[in-house]
């Protein structure tokens, strides 16, 4: 009865119930002039202790009932209120006609009128303590569904951080296979060419670009400045298999250099420019990436003067595409991820807005082909 903070709390609170019931009865015997003989103080322990035992069967049968309906738990504990208080007297009855103390404590009064009078008192008792036990029940059943529910909220959280976390692993590792069966593509024709060190050069910044995109952690953040320098191990692949056809302009202030993005967010964009503005045709396109800050964002524009159509918009689900970006940036900043991207005059432009976060140590995440 007493491993639960409930059946601690119902056990000091019997045992004082029963004590005040004790000392009010013998406040009421000295009141009418009723001698505490030792034998009459010995048989109010006895019927006390007695109490105290069908307290704790009360107790039990609160434990029981606590799963039922409102309704079954009252009439099953009133049903076992009256049950007890009915044991109770009978066992105060035969208590004191055994101690001989029954003439000095109810003196002239029938058996039933006994029986009656202590059913009566010990009703009201047990009937507090009942209505105590099931409130006490109730409550160590609320706190037991919040606890529950506190539990199935904390499973719900981690299981969603985790689907979150896969997700943008998922995202992450969706490299442009285009962009593998060309580089292999232009490898081989190197080799077929006679021009070995050209396809050894690619195939050696190709190994140090995908070493670091396996390896890099998919929930990590990192410099704006190691983000860069991957785009530019990644864009001097580009540029032995595009020759003049593409030239780059990355512009960033130096203060926006330790600013922190998620890594390889703006890989997916490059790819969107090389696929349909620098592919498709055989002038020079310049791919210009800037960053800027804009109060507390961070603001990264990637735009191309190129003439083709893009994918990311026109073509949705090509290759990794502006949805990739998108559902990062969502999945990571909500409504403060946002990614805006356009058709211009000439070219396209595409624009990461995210709040503007800065590390005091940053882990470098480089390529050797950028260091």
């Amino acid at each position: 009865m007493f491993k639960t903070d409930v059946s601690r709390q119902a056990a000091w609170l019997t045992l004082g119930i029963w004590l005040l019931s004790g000392s009010l009865a013998s406040m009421i015997a000295t009141i009418v002039g009723v001698r505490m003989t030792p034998a009459l103080i010995g048989t109010a322990i006895a019927i006390n202790l007695v109490g105290l035992l069908c307290s704790v069967l009360l107790y039990r049968v609160s434990v029981h009932v606590r799963d039922k309906s409102a309704f079954q738990r009252i009439a099953l504990m009133a049903a076992a209120v009256v049950f007890l208080a009915a044991v109770l007297s009978g066992s105060d009855m035969l208590i004191m006609d055994v101690s001989n103390t029954a003439k000095q404590w109810s003196p002239n009064r029938t058996l039933w009128m006994r029986f009656a009078n202590n059913a009566g008192g010990f009703f009201w008792i047990l009937g507090a303590l009942g209505a105590i036990y099931t409130t006490l029940q109730a409550n160590h059943m609320v706190r037991e569904r919040e606890r529950q529910l506190a539990d199935a909220r904390t499973a719900a959280s981690e299981a969603n951080a985790a689907a979150s976390a896969a997700r943008l692993a998922a995202l992450r590792y969706q490299l442009n296979p285009h962009f593998l069966f060309n580089t292999l593509n232009a490898v081989s024709s190197a080799v077929i060419t006679g021009r070995n060190d050209e396809a050894e050069s690619m195939l050696s910044k190709l190994a140090d670009f995908l070493r670091v995109t396996l390896v890099a952690d998919p929930e990590a953040m990192i410099s704006l400045d190691d983000e860069m320098a991957t785009l530019q191990a990644y864009l001097e692949i580009e540029s032995v298999r595009f020759r003049e056809r593409l030239a780059l302009e990355f512009v960033c202030p130096d203060d926006l250099r330790t600013a922190l993005v998620p890594s390889f967010l703006l890989q997916p964009l490059i790819e969107n420019a090389i696929k349909h503005a620098v592919s498709p045709t055989s002038a020079t396109v310049t791919i210009r990436l800037e960053a800027t800050r804009d109060g507390g964002d961070l603001v990264v524009l990637v735009q191309d003067d190129g003439d083709g159509s893009h994918g990311g918009e026109v073509r949705p689900g090509a290759g990794v595409g502006l949805s990739n970006v998108r559902q990062r940036l969502e999945a990571l900043y909500g409504s403060r991820g946002v990614l805006q991207a356009a058709p211009l005059a000439r070219g396209f432009l595409a624009m990461v807005r995210l709040p503007l976060q800065r590390a005091a140590a940053v882990t470098p995440i480089r390529s050797k082909a950028a260091a």
